[in-house]
C-alpha cells in the first residue's frame, strides 16, 4: 500500500475484524486510493472492504463496532485524524456476484474493488462478481448527488463558499472534487479517481477548471493562501456545481431511470 500509516490502520482494522466477526470473515481488501494510488494523507480516506459469510443484521453491527474499535485504538495519537477517516464497505460474495447492495457497497466502490482492490485476507472470488455497467454507475452518481448536495448545510456552503477556506483542506478539496468525480464517472463509465477526474475536467477546460486544478494541488500540498483560496471558491464553486449538476441531469435523463433527473433539476433550481 502507498502509505505506511494508512497501511497500519488497515492492519489494525483486519485484527479487529477477525475478533468481532468471529470466523465469519471470508475476505478483506484494501480499496480506494491506498490501493489504486493517489493517497494524500492530508485528505484521503482509508477504505477497507470486508466480505462476510452472510450480509445480515449481526454483520452490520459487527462492522460498526470494528470501525469504532479501530478509531478508538488511535485516540490521543498523531494518527487519530486519519483513523477517523476509516471507511468500511461490506457485503457477502453472493451480493457481490449478483450486484445487489447487500450490506454497504455502492456501485462505484464495487468497481474499485474489482479493478484495484488488494487482497489482504481470504480467498479472492472477484472473478465471479458482477461488474457495474455505465448505466448503473451513472444512476449511483445521480442518486448520491441528489441526496448529498441537497442537505441544508451543504446547500449553505455552496451559496456562501468563501467560508469553506477556513474549514481545512479536506473539506475544501472534497467539496470541489466531488461533483467532478461524479460527472467523470457519468461521462466515461470509469471510476472517478481524483487525479483522473480533475485532469479530464481541465482538458479541454470546463467551467471553473481553475478551481478544480487548484483543489488537486491543495490535496497534496495544503492551501498556501487562505484568502486567495476563499476568493477563488467565492467566484468558481457555485458555477462548478451548476455546470456539473446540469450535465449529470442531462446524462440521467437519457438513462434507464430518467425520473432521477427530476430531483437534480430541482436542485439546480434551488442553487441558481
Amino acid at each position: 500500500m502507498s502509505d505506511p500509516i494508512g497501511g497500519e490502520i488497515v492492519e489494525t482494522t483486519l485484527a479487529r475484524a477477525a475478533e468481532r466477526l468471529d470466523g465469519r470473515l471470508a475476505a478483506a481488501f484494501a480499496i480506494g486510493s491506498l490501493a489504486h494510488g493517489g493517497f494524500a494523507p492530508l485528505v484521503s480516506d482509508v477504505d477497507v472492504a470486508l466480505v462476510v459469510d452472510h450480509a445480515d443484521a449481526a454483520a452490520a453491527v459487527a462492522v460498526d463496532t470494528i470501525r469504532q474499535d479501530t478509531v478508538q485504538r488511535y485516540a490521543g495519537t498523531p494518527h487519530h485524524a486519519l483513523a477517523e477517516r476509516l471507511s468500511l464497505f461490506w457485503s457477502d460474495w453472493e451480493g457481490l456476484a449478483d450486484g445487489s447492495e447487500a450490506g454497504r457497497f455502492p456501485a462505484t466502490d464495487r468497481l474499485d474493488l474489482l479493478d484495484s482492490g488488494i487482497l489482504l485476507y481470504g480467498a479472492d472470488r472477484r472473478s465471479g462478481c458482477a461488474r457495474p455497467d455505465a448505466d448503473e454507475l451513472l444512476l449511483d452518481s445521480a442518486a448520491f448527488a441528489a441526496k448529498r448536495f441537497a442537505e441544508p448545510d451543504y446547500m449553505h456552503a455552496l451559496k456562501q463558499p468563501a467560508g469553506l477556506a477556513g474549514q481545512g483542506v479536506r473539506t475544501v478539496t472534497k467539496t470541489v472534487l466531488f461533483p467532478v468525480r461524479l460527472l467523470y464517472t457519468a461521462a466515461t463509465g470509469l471510476l472517478g479517481r481524483n487525479d483522473d477526474a480533475a485532469r479530464w475536467y481541465a482538458d479541454p477546460p470546463q467551467p471553473s477548471s481553475g478551481l478544480v486544478t487548484a483543489a488537486l494541488r491543495w490535496r497534496s500540498g495544503g492551501i498556501e493562501d487562505t484568502a486567495s483560496a476563499a476568493g477563488l471558491l467565492q467566484r468558481e464553486l457555485l458555477p462548478l456545481y451548476l455546470h456539473c449538476l446540469d450535465r449529470l441531469r442531462e446524462h440521467t435523463a437519457r438513462s434507464s431511470r430518467p425520473d432521477l433527473a427530476v430531483p437534480l433539476a430541482r436542485l439546480l433550481s434551488a442553487l441558481a
